[in-house]
């Protein structure tokens, strides 16, 4: 009885510390067709369906770990015309979306619309990849994980050539990371942004890399939806720096969410303490202010940094507090014992002890 009670409570923490993982981490379940290329079931390229053709921007190749997903940035139109561009080769959780009225390719816009639904709050992103290609030191890739609340709607959007396009769409990506990344034309209903995570670079990795992208906070709320995208040019298309090149792709494998266990900043008392350390589980003495009250309040936060945004502008992310679920406070005494404050990770894989003695 014993063992069978053992073995269904580690099947429990399995399955909770999964569920905290995106669909297909390892980017192996293969199901679905594009002409006559393999797609990923649960992520989605930006394969291009428009002017009675059609142009695969995501493939299946041998992975770190069976097989990885390559998306490559590639022309899109008509060559023998002159008419066309070079689209981004990228996937997403969400559905990438191309708009094109007729031939004019000067109004052409794009993007990814959605997600998935999602209540989590990961601290990094970490994912393998490798970046190759003709131009690498002339765009970026892009790794980017975000989430947010409610619905963000939009009918506008910029188009290559600087103006803005009509075609309405629902928790539009530029809708909803309104400080990087934001619609420059028309949202008509802003998704309350959660959370970004976002790395973008000319760097070029011939071998196999693990990047790890800090998840950075703009809300204490939790959730509801997320989207992940993995790019291998300037994405967003015709929002980027500085342009598109043909060729330039980027393999991904085994994406991981890190849930962390550590402080990012403590607050005693209205009063941010600035000589906090967060990597340590030994005593750390916080000297009050005086006249302060004998009551000690402490917050704890999390996710605090900041952003280069697509027009270069720093776009600051204030973090969140953690709430009574991730974190428990055994009170001490003024000039006596410590304060004991555990922080455990929202998926359970670690726990950090912090020791604080208060002295008046």
């Amino acid at each position: 009885m014993k063992k069978s009670l053992l073995v269904l409570l580690a099947l429990g923490a399995m399955i909770a510390v999964q569920a905290q993982q995106l669909p297909d981490p390892h980017f192996e379940n293969w199901s679905d067709k594009f002409k006559d290329d393999p797609q990923l079931k649960d992520w989605h390229g930006s394969n291009v369906n428009q002017v009675g053709q059609k142009f695969t921007f995501m493939y299946r190749k041998p992975g770190r770990t069976g097989y990885c997903a390559y998306v490559v940035d590639r022309f899109v139109g008509i060559p023998k015309l002159k008419i066309g561009a070079t689209g981004p080769g990228y996937m997403s959780l969400g559905y990438p979306w191309q708009f094109l009225k007729g031939l004019n390719v000067n109004g052409a816009t794009a993007g990814t619309e959605g997600g998935i639904v999602w209540k989590h709050r990961p601290d990094t992103m970490a994912v393998w990849v490798k970046r190759v290609g003709p131009h690498t030191d002339k765009e970026d890739f892009h790794l980017l994980y975000y989430s947010w609340v409610g619905t963000a709607k939009g009918s506008e959007y910029k188009n290559k050539k600087g103006g803005c396009t009509y075609t309405e769409r629902t928790n539009e990506e530029s809708d909803i990371r309104l400080a990087t990344d934001g619609n420059e034309c028309t949202t008509d209903q802003a998704g309350k942004q959660v959370a970004e995570g976002w790395l973008r670079t000319r760097a070029k990795y011939d071998e196999w890399t693990l990047l790890k992208v800090p998840v950075f906070y703009k809300s204490d709320a939790k959730p509801t939806m997320c989207n992940v995208i993995f790019s291998a040019g300037n994405y967003p298309a015709f929002r980027a720096n500085d342009g598109l090149y043909d060729g330039n792709a980027l393999y991904v494998d085994d994406v991981e969410l890190i849930y962390s266990s550590k402080i990012d900043k403590i607050v005693i008392n209205g009063e941010e303490w600035k000589a906090f350390n967060p990597n340590t589980e030994k005593v750390q003495t916080f000297k009050l202010k005086a006249n302060s009250k004998e009551s000690i309040a402490i917050q704890a936060f999390r996710g605090i940094g900041t952003l280069t945004n697509i027009k270069g502008y720093k776009a600051k992310f204030n973090g969140r507090k953690l709430d009574n679920s991730e974190m428990t406070v055994v009170p001490g005494e003024i000039n006596g014992k410590p304060w004991i404050i555990t922080v455990k990770a929202e998926d359970g894989s670690s726990t950090h002890t912090y020791k604080i003695k208060i002295v008046s």
